[in-house]
């Protein structure tokens, strides 16, 4: 008879199903950052027209954001792609970049916090150079542009979730901190704000629904 194997105790499955529950939640939280610092920092085309249209993003998630953004695509089922493309590239245009006074403030930290704009993104710009984080080359865009906050933080929380993996728990509390530091002192503070007027202001259900997603990722 071989060596009997100790049953895991009420404590120690507890933890694994905790753990479980935390790295599911990481990475839920870090496929929507990756979505929406994409949408703000790359232009659409036919194949992001082609998922929405395709279903890939389903209701029964318990998300406003994406429960919008299915009904839009249904919407659109019977309509040519380029067609839908230019309904929502004309809209980017209109809700991320200011082209006209009538229009909602392009998305910028400086923008839409009361801090000279030096002093906010000289702050970005330590947060990014302490982690090492530096845009891709093709990006041609500020450091307190939304795409680029959501980016960062994505980053961090993909270290969180590995530290988490590997059994790091000291680690992952250090990245658990710096990102909850960048909510606090940047990314945080604006982000609703701008999406607030961001759904109000969009044309098409599908940025209404990204503005929704925002809110619902940073109340």
């Amino acid at each position: 008879m071989g060596p009997r194997r100790m049953r895991a105790g009420p404590l120690e499955s507890g933890d694994r199903i905790m753990k479980a529950q935390r790295n599911e939640q990481l990475q839920a939280t870090i496929e929507t950052y990756d979505l929406l610092a994409s949408l703000f920092l790359t232009l659409p085309d036919e194949a992001l027209v082609e998922s929405i249209v395709a279903g890939t993003f389903e209701e029964g998630s318990g998300s406003a954001g994406i429960a919008e953004i299915a009904r839009f695509g249904r919407a659109q089922a019977n309509r040519d792609l380029q067609d839908i493309l230019i309904d929502i590239a004309r809209d980017r245009v209109r809700l991320m970049r200011g082209v006209n006074q009538e229009g909602i403030e392009p998305p910028y930290e400086s923008l839409y916090v009361k801090q000279q704009a030096n002093a906010s993104i000289g702050s970005l710009n330590r947060f990014y150079a302490d982690f090492g984080y530096s845009v891709d080359e093709g990006v041609k865009d500020a450091p307190d542009q939304l795409g680029v906050e959501l980016a960062f933080a994505k980053l961090v929380l993909e270290s969180e979730l590995e530290a988490v993996e590997r059994g790091d728990d000291a680690q992952a509390a250090e990245y658990e901190t710096l990102y909850n530091s960048f909510l606090s002192q940047h990314l945080g503070r604006w982000a609703s704000a701008y999406a607030a007027q961001m759904a109000a202001a969009a044309e098409t259900g599908f940025y209404r629904g990204i503005a929704l997603l925002i809110e619902e990722l940073l109340p």
